[in-house]
């Protein structure tokens, strides 16, 4: 189980670093993934990491035998936290918490140059404290964390060419 996605840019590393630490775009990108309520409870350096903590209620649409643990709606805390360095990659990891269920997404992210700009690869998987439900639960969390990647991945490439918008 798990998930994957590789984000290709044209822009170089620190351009695109510089964005994924902005409170504006952070914003901007969660509303245009359907969020509401979105509070940036945390977004700078601390002790040598960049730290973003967010709160946001997320839409799903969970399939029948979860929507016991699922909502239309769901609140999420998301920490992301990024090594800060000046070089050709940056680590980070990111920790997601479904609140009110027994449900977290933890994974982690690798920025790296490459000779067009630079790319983001992501891997990370779900797990479900449900017995017996858990692992169908955790496949559907995946399957829709993948999906909003590709709306993540098209609202930066949109916004890296048009920050204004």
């Amino acid at each position: 189980m798990g998930f994957t996605a590789k984000h290709e840019y044209s822009s170089d590393i620190a351009t695109v670093f510089k964005i994924f630490t902005d409170k504006d775009y952070l914003e901007k990108k969660f509303a245009a993934l359907g969020a509401k309520n979105i509070s940036i409870l945390e977004c700078g350096e601390k002790e040598g990491k960049f730290i973003i903590k967010s709160e946001r209620d997320v839409p799903s649409n969970p399939p029948g035998f979860a929507k016991k643990f699922l909502k239309s709606f769901n609140t999420v805390v998301e920490i992301d936290t990024w090594e800060i360095n000046d070089g050709d990659v940056k680590n980070g990891t990111f920790d997601v918490d479904i609140k009110g269920t027994p449900i977290t997404i933890k994974g982690e992210m690798i920025l790296s140059s490459t000779n067009e700009g630079c790319v983001n690869s992501i891997t990370g998987a779900a797990k479900v404290s449900i017995p017996l439900v858990g692992g169908q639960i955790a496949k559907f969390i995946e399957s829709d964390t993948a999906n909003n990647l590709k709306e993540d991945y098209a609202f930066t490439r949109t916004y890296l060419s048009n920050p204004d918008a």
